[in-house]
C-alpha cells in the first residue's frame, strides 16, 4: 500500500490512536487540538484512512524550529516514512534555520542518519 503525505492539521481521533500505538503519553482531545494549532507545520502520513505517521514543528519561521511529536506506527517503521515526514517538514524552509529536537534514546540513530548531531549546552526544565 502506498503512503499519502498531507500538510496541515489532522483530526484528533486518529492522532490519539497513533500516539497510543507509538507509546506517547495520552492527551485529551482539547490538548491535542492545542498542540496542532500551536505548530507552525504539521505533516502526516496515511495508509488509506489510517494515520500511520506524524511530525510537527513549532517555529518563528525564520531562524529556529523545534521538531516535536514525530511518530511512526511500528508496522511502518524502517520503510522510509519517518525520513519522508522529516524531509517534508524541513524542506523549503529558510536555509539558515536551526532545527532542534528532544529525542528518545531509541531514536538517536534515526536522527543522526538524517543529519542531526548532539547538542552541547542544552538546558532542560521538566514539567512540574
Amino acid at each position: 500500500m502506498d503512503i499519502e503525505y498531507l500538510d496541515g492539521e489532522v483530526d484528533v481521533e486518529p492522532l490519539a490512536a497513533l500516539r497510543a500505538r507509538c507509546a506517547f503519553r495520552a492527551l485529551g482531545a482539547d490538548e491535542l487540538r492545542q498542540q496542532l494549532r500551536g505548530a507552525r507545520w504539521v505533516v502526516s502520513a496515511w495508509a488509506g484512512a489510517e494515520l500511520v505517521g506524524l511530525a510537527r514543528a513549532i517555529s518563528d519561521g525564520i531562524t529556529n524550529a523545534y521538531v516535536s511529536s514525530v511518530m511512526v506506527d511500528a508496522s511502518w517503521r524502517r520503510r522510509g516514512v519517518g525520513h519522508e515526514l522529516m524531509r517534508r517538514l524541513m524542506d523549503g524552509r529558510p536555509a539558515g534555520m536551526r532545527w532542534v529536537l528532544h529525542a528518545r534514546e531509541d531514536a538517536l540513530e534515526f536522527y543522526g542518519a538524517i543529519g542531526f548531531t548532539p547538542a552541547t549546552h542544552m538546558l532542560w526544565r521538566g514539567r512540574r
